[in-house]
C-alpha cells in the first residue's frame, strides 16, 4: 500500500509540474522599485513570461530590510505560484534578528542562486569634501564629522559592510537604516546621509553626472567597468567584502517538479546574452546554481556571516 501510494504521488507530481504554470505568478521583491534587485528580477520576469506563456507579476514589498515580503512568501501556499527574488538579506535576518516569524532554511525551498556581485562601490555624496576613501576615513573621525552611511535596513549587507569598515579601519560612520536600494540613494542625493555602497548598475548615472562620487570597491579586485577605481583593500589592507547574491526561493513542501523547472528557466534566462551582459554590466556575474548546490551554500554562508557579523558587533535584536 505504501509503494502504491509514493508512486501515486509521485505521477501526480510530475503532472503538476508538467502543468506548471497554468495561472499567473507572483514574484515577490522585498524592494521598492528602481533598486537593482528589482531590475534584475524584472529582466529574468519577462524572460519567464516569454517561456511559460503567463503572466509573471513583480510584487514589491519593501520595508523591515524584506522580512514583511519573506514572511508573505513563507505562509503563501506551497505550489510555485508565489515566489520570491531576493538578496542575501533574506540570510542575514537570520542572524540579526531573534525571532523571525519564519526561518530561512527551514521554511523554504532554494530555486537558485541567479548571481552573484563581487563587490559594492563605496559612494559619497557631490558636497562631501573627501576625495578619497582614506580622507573620507578620517573625515569620519573628525569631532564634527557626522558622517552618515545608508542600508536597505538592519542586518542588510549594506549595513553589515559600513559596520566592517568602521571596525578595521576605525572610520566612525553613523548608521542609517532605510526601507530600500532606492529611498537609499535617494538620501545621499539629497545629502540626507553622505555615503552609500551600491551595485553599479543603478548609480552609474549619477557619477557621470557629477552627483555622487566612488571612492573606491569592496571587491578582491578592481572592476572592469572603472579599473582606475582603488578597491578598499588597497587603503585598508586585508580588507575584502563580497557584496551580494540574489536568489529564487519559493515556500516549504513547493512539488519539487516545478523547483526543477523554475531553476531550469532561470539558468536559460541568465545566459542570454541580453540578460547576462544586462547583468554584468551593473557587476553582477550569473550563476544559477543547482538548489541542492545553491542549499549548501547557504549553510555554509550562515557559518561564515556569523563571524563577520561577531566582528562587526551586530547583535541580534
Amino acid at each position: 500500500m505504501r509503494t502504491w501510494f509514493l508512486m501515486a504521488l509521485a505521477a501526480t507530481n510530475i503532472a503538476y509540474g508538467q502543468g506548471y504554470p497554468s495561472r499567473p505568478v507572483r514574484v515577490v521583491v522585498p524592494q521598492p522599485a528602481g533598486g537593482n534587485m528589482d531590475a534584475n528580477a524584472r529582466a529574468v520576469v519577462i524572460f519567464l513570461e516569454q517561456v511559460f506563456g503567463q503572466n509573471f507579476v513583480v510584487d514589491n514589498r519593501g520595508g523591515a530590510n524584506g522580512i514583511i515580503a519573506a514572511e508573505m512568501v513563507a505562509r503563501a501556499a506551497p505550489d510555485g505560484y508565489t515566489i520570491i527574488y531576493t538578496s542575501n538579506s533574506f540570510l542575514n535576518n537570520q542572524l540579526v534578528q531573534k525571532k523571525l516569524p519564519y526561518h530561512v532554511i527551514n521554511d523554504f525551498a532554494p530555486v537558485t542562486q541567479v548571481a552573484t556581485m563581487p563587490g559594492y562601490l563605496v559612494l559619497v555624496n557631490a558636497q562631501v569634501p573627501a576625495k578619497t576613501l582614506k580622507e573620507l576615513i578620517e573625515l569620519s573621525k573628525a569631532p564634527s564629522g557626522n558622517i552618515k552611511f545608508g542600508s536597505g535596513g538592519i542586518g542588510n549587507s549594506q549595513h553589515l559592510l559600513g559596520e566592517f569598515m568602521n571596525a578595521r579601519s576605525g572610520s566612525k560612520l553613523i548608521h542609517v537604516p532605510y526601507k530600500g536600494l532606492a529611498p537609499m540613494i535617494t538620501g545621499v542625493l539629497s545629502n540626507e546621509i553622505q555615503v552609500a555602497f551600491a551595485a553599479p548598475t543603478v548609480v552609474l548615472q549619477h557619477i557621470k553626472s557629477g552627483r555622487l562620487k566612488a571612492l573606491g570597491y569592496s571587491a578582491g579586485k578592481r572592476w572592469a567597468g572603472m579599473p582606475d577605481l582603488p578597491t578598499m583593500g588597497e587603503v585598508i589592507p586585508g580588507f575584502v567584502y563580497e557584496a551580494a547574491w540574489h536568489g529564487v526561493f519559493v515556500p516549504a513542501a513547493s512539488p519539487r517538479t516545478v523547483v526543477s523547472r523554475l531553476h531550469a528557466e532561470i539558468a536559460k534566462a541568465v545566459q542570454t546574452p541580453k540578460i547576462r551582459d544586462y547583468f554584468e554590466s551593473g557587476g553582477y556575474y550569473p550563476l544559477a546554481s543547482a538548489p541542492e548546490d545553491f542549499r549548501k551554500f547557504l549553510l555554509n554562508d550562515l557559518k561564515t556571516l556569523g563571524e563577520l557579523f561577531r566582528l562587526a558587533n551586530i547583535k541580534p535584536e
